[in-house]
């Protein structure tokens, strides 16, 4: 069950990606406004408030886009953190009840009869409720995505100066807060940096933010796919060994395409390739953080639930 939700949470990482290349797209080509007729639901609940810390933190920095997207990351990511850690808890608590699902499993291997099933979930239900475990817990993850759209929507558009919609020029709120779009001699502003394989423009600088989003990116799949300690010592049956092999089959077919597909999304946009740069070295410390905390809760946890069995 826990590979499936890994599963099931890459499927909607992946899901998140198409989101924000595809439906998002008309709105990305739109300035940060307070108009009505070019600001929407979304962007006075999300993006404009995202944007108002981003130019703040740019402002502090001589207007410095670079700044804005940095610090408006690591602001972001540090709020969102209890989720994540909400996520990651679920991950400990279901290899703590391993042996209490895989022993209801082998006892009701042979038994199909519905009153037989419907007993093992009732037992099922049972375990969960003895190790506080909500199976919907699982779409926790889903809570975050607003979010790194609303992030994702204010990188493209808070640096936009003007568009015009019949005939009528609507213009960036904070594009001058943000006006400085050098990072490293890197000019964020530049797209379309593939174009430099066919000699059709780009920026050659772009590539060195891509391919740190890449690297960034294995390294953070890496080592979500490394086993902690605790989950190593794990034992399956054969069929549950062959249904973990083949999501792990599954995962790593996904997180090649996921991977590629950022790669390619990153070398079209500066700005977007920094973000995800910074995104990326966040959750790859914060993941070994999290993994840390989460032995420690592990074994705190397996001490306490086998003092509990002693005593019964």
């Amino acid at each position: 069950m826990n590979r499936k939700r890994k599963v099931m949470t890459l499927i909607l990482v992946v899901a998140l990606l198409f989101v924000l290349t595809s439906c998002s797209g008309g709105q990305v080509n739109k300035p940060i406004s307070f108009d009505p007729k070019i600001a929407n639901w979304f962007d006075w609940i999300l993006v404009i408030p995202v944007g108002w810390v981003m130019q703040l933190f740019a402002g502090l920095f001589n207007n410095n886009f670079a700044a804005g997207i940095i610090i408006t990351t690591i602001i972001i990511r540090t709020i969102a953190w209890p989720i994540y850690a909400k996520s990651s808890d679920m991950s400990l608590k279901m290899a703590i009840m391993q042996p209490d699902i895989q022993r209801l499993q082998a006892k009701y291997a042979h038994r199909q009869d519905t009153e037989s099933q419907q007993r093992m979930r009732m037992e099922m239900a049972a375990i969960y409720k003895k190790h506080n475990f909500n199976p919907l817990g699982c779409f926790m993850p889903l809570v975050q995505m607003p979010i790194f759209i609303a992030v994702y929507q204010t990188v493209q558009r808070i640096w936009i100066t003007g568009y015009e919609k019949d005939g009528v020029i609507y213009n960036g709120v904070w594009a001058d807060k943000v006006s400085d779009m050098n990072f490293l001699t890197i000019d964020l502003s530049l797209k379309g940096n593939l174009g430099l394989i066919f000699g059709k423009g780009g920026d050659w600088k772009g590539w060195i933010l891509a391919i740190v989003v890449l690297i960034t990116n294995i390294i953070l799949n890496y080592i979500a796919m490394l086993k902690p300690s605790y989950q190593k010592q794990t034992h399956t049956h054969t069929q549950q060994a062959a249904e973990a092999e083949q999501s792990q089959k599954m995962m790593k077919y996904m997180q090649i395409f996921m991977i590629v597909m950022m790669f390619g999304i990153a070398l079209n946009s500066n700005s977007l390739a920094l973000y995800w740069a910074v995104g990326n070295t966040y959750s790859i410390g914060q993941t070994l953080v999290n993994r840390k905390i989460n032995e420690r809760k592990y074994y705190k946890m397996k001490h306490q639930d086998l003092v509990v069995k002693k005593r019964d």
